[in-house]
């Protein structure tokens, strides 16, 4: 399935337009992940892994970085149907990054761990102030970069927070490649994002041609 989101038409309810959304970007994503055969989730893991560290490595050099060793990122562990993350956490790792990943508080918080810690032992939103790269879930995004999420409120919450105490860290959504469409219901809390990295295109800066 190459392009199985319709183009959006408002019905002038949001809300209601984000829950069908959420159901079509989730039914869609199903259906991608079944239909995938046994080596085809390593792929897209590895492709992840290449792109997002390049990406960085990019970053890194225009900050006047060697580099990226020493740098800090947020990411997350990706559920079944999630694009493959783990690919990328792994990459930047051996590279010598340092992996963010969120622990889920009372509605909306977040609180941060390491990746490398076992126990996930939480670190407090202070660790935010540490982070160069943002890479984060989400269900879809529009080409000028506002992201449809799971209807937590999590990240519309913590990316504002993340940008005030890291300094503008960019945010870099992760998503399947048929996730980045001309429009998401959308309302003015929603966020913004810089990027979106996708298994094919690997990391397009927004807005997305």
């Amino acid at each position: 399935m190459s392009h199985p989101l319709p183009a959006y038409r408002p019905s002038g309810d949001v809300a209601a337009d984000k829950a069908s959304w959420r159901t079509l970007v989730r039914a869609a994503r199903r259906e991608l992940v079944d239909g995938w055969p046994p080596e085809a989730r390593a792929g897209v893991a590895h492709a992840l892994g290449t792109a997002g560290l390049e990406h960085l490595r990019q970053y890194a050099a225009s900050r006047g970085r060697a580099d990226v060793a020493g740098m800090t990122v947020t990411a997350y562990e990706p559920m079944r149907t999630e694009p493959p993350v783990d690919g990328l956490t792994a990459a930047l790792r051996a590279a010598g990054v340092r992996v963010l990943v969120p622990l889920t508080l009372e509605r909306p918080r977040l609180d941060w761990a390491d990746l490398e810690d076992p126990d996930r032992s939480p670190l407090g939103e202070v660790a935010l102030g540490g982070v160069d790269l943002a890479f984060v879930p989400g269900l879809a995004v529009s080409r000028d970069g506002v992201r449809l999420g799971q209807g937590g409120g999590y990240y519309d919450t913590v990316l504002p927070t993340l940008r005030t105490l890291s300094a503008g860290a960019p945010v870099v959504i992760v998503l399947h490649d048929h996730e980045v469409v001309p429009q998401v219901p959308a309302a003015g809390h929603d966020v913004v994002v810089d990027a979106v990295l996708r298994p094919t295109s690997g990391v397009c800066a927004v807005p997305v041609e």
